[in-house]
């Protein structure tokens, strides 16, 4: 069983703040990707579960898919770009099914999909061969998801403050 969670990771790039991302037996998901794929521009995406995604539909999309129904299968953007973010560049997707009490990451690709409407994405991806599947304890894999769905409220948050102010000023 691999472990999965959430922690704050410094960001590969002055401009941008740190960070909840993703790592997968004490790597960052990222990170992993460059070493099976170096050069190919993996390392310092961003997980798609944070609230820095700009579209609220793709948003949605994210957050319907992270944790299929159970014995069902969906392909959820797990990691984009960071300067787009959005489905519009680089985008890694994984194929996850939800069995009893296991979730399986069955494999991690690019998304290729030429259709640009959101809930097409995952019809279109070219799969990551020297990447393992994964599997998580249920329970470790909800915790996961929880410590994003604080880190996005807080987020939210400070932005709607922020919102607010510039509002006030103008």
């Amino acid at each position: 069983m691999n472990t999965i969670e959430a922690q704050i990771d410094k960001s590969n790039y002055e401009i941008y703040d740190d960070f909840l991302n993703i790592k997968i037996d004490g790597e960052w998901l990222d990170e992993k990707l460059d070493q099976f794929y170096p050069g190919e521009m993996y390392k310092g995406t961003i997980p798609t579960l944070l609230f820095a995604i700009e579209i609220d539909t793709e948003s949605k999309i994210v957050w319907n898919r992270i944790l299929p129904h159970l014995n069902t299968t969906s392909i959820c953007p797990i990691l984009m770009c960071p300067d787009d973010r959005d489905f519009s560049c680089t985008l890694i997707v994984a194929e996850i099914e939800c069995i009893n009490d296991v979730v399986k990451w069955r494999r991690i690709g690019l998304d290729t999909t030429k259709d640009w409407q959101p809930e097409n994405i995952g019809s279109e991806v070219k799969w990551f061969v020297k990447i393992p599947p994964y599997e998580f304890a249920k329970f470790e894999y909800l915790k996961m998801i929880k410590s994003f769905e604080i880190q996005f409220q807080k987020d939210k948050s400070a932005w709607d403050i922020r919102n607010e102010n510039f509002k006030n000023k103008t």
